[in-house]
């Protein structure tokens, strides 16, 4: 991964026009929300990789991670992941990984679990969007 890239940082509400623009651009479905923590890989000004946490109230989901599709399989993901660990372990994190996308969380510190161990608040959600017909796989952060 070329080490110029920024170190990942939580984006501040100024910056919020530009992640919306950003996942506009990348992730339509990936809607930011000002009230949840998003966090960011710059380079030169640009963002090129995000995700938000979006909050709950005894845990957070990891969702919305995208990167800009010319920097994709450059570790970019890894570095924002492995970077705000201490994000990750403020509430018990969560994600809804879809199937090809699973060995990149398991590498990154996710462990796949039953959804019957999903926190209440997100079996719901996990279980409504698995009735859409979404193939994901029910995901925890468990790095120490």
């Amino acid at each position: 991964m070329n080490t110029s890239y920024s170190t990942p940082e939580q984006v501040p509400s100024l910056w919020f026009p530009l992640v919306k623009k950003f996942y506009q651009a990348h992730y339509p479905s990936g809607k930011p929300n000002k009230a949840d923590p998003i966090w960011v890989i710059r380079h030169q000004g640009k963002i090129l990789c995000a995700l938000r946490l979006k909050q709950f109230y005894e845990c957070q989901l990891l969702t919305g991670m995208v990167t800009e599709p010319n920097h994709r399989h450059l570790g970019l993901g890894s570095h924002l992941i492995n970077n705000i660990h201490l994000a990750l372990i403020s509430k018990p994190t969560y994600c809804f990984a879809f199937a090809h996308l699973v060995p990149f969380y398991t590498r990154n510190h996710f462990m796949t679990i039953p959804t019957e161990m999903l926190p209440e608040e997100l079996q719901s959600r996990f279980l409504a969007y698995t009735a859409q017909g979404r193939k994901l796989t029910p995901m925890r952060y468990i790095r120490c």
